[in-house]
């Protein structure tokens, strides 16, 4: 497969989608080998062996490309684009560890860390941030953003407590505010609920 360990790339990003599709609404081979994807899913183009070279990074296919659990989570719809999401971190470790949120940053960014990583040509640069942009495009990373902005949540809180019930050695005051917020809600969306909690105890 083109592209070194941990930057690998394939040659046509839209070779990812059409075999992902393929993976998600056809049968489970024993294996599955460029051979397989000719004669099965019509897939004549050779150059369809690097995208089942990156599905091994992913972990869909063990060493000798039969399908894995993943492979078989990946199947199911409703878990389908959370499971490709992992297996992405799998495949680009040391990029996920210098950016968490690797799937959000610019491609300049992108391009720059891959190059600096590699030194590759430009060619190739660009295959591998339009490879890893293409499967980030199908995957949902949405838990790791709201975990990324966790933190930066806790210290408003912090904050909130502090201004709208300031300390004073003649009323003591006691409250306990229950606010009951979405999981999958956005750092903006907490910034609006507090700022309108702060808005109403300070009247």
């Amino acid at each position: 497969m083109p592209g070194k360990e941990g930057f690998k790339y394939v040659y046509a990003a839209a070779h990812i989608e059409e075999m992902l599709d393929k993976i998600q609404h056809t049968g489970r081979p024993d294996k599955l080998t460029i051979t397989y994807a000719k004669n099965t899913w019509l897939f004549t183009n050779s150059q369809y062996s690097a995208v089942i070279e990156l599905l091994k990074d992913m972990e869909f296919l063990d060493s000798s490309n039969a399908p894995t659990e993943i492979y078989a989570q990946y199947q199911n719809p409703a878990i389908a684009r959370k499971v490709l999401a992992e297996s992405i971190k799998k495949a680009y470790p040391s990029l996920f560890k210098a950016y968490p949120t690797a799937n959000s940053i610019s491609d300049d960014v992108l391009r720059g860390y891959i190059r600096q990583q590699t030194g590759e040509d430009r060619t190739a640069v660009n295959r591998v941030a339009a490879t890893f942009k293409k499967l980030c495009s199908l995957a949902d990373f949405s838990n790791d953003t709201q975990e990324a902005s966790q933190p930066v949540v806790e210290a408003k809180q912090q904050e909130m407590i502090k201004t709208v019930i300031p300390s004073t050695p003649f009323v003591p005051i006691t409250m306990n505010i229950q606010i009951v917020i979405p999981s999958d809600a956005t750092a903006e969306q907490y910034d609006k609920i507090f700022s309108s909690l702060k808005k109403f105890l300070m009247k």
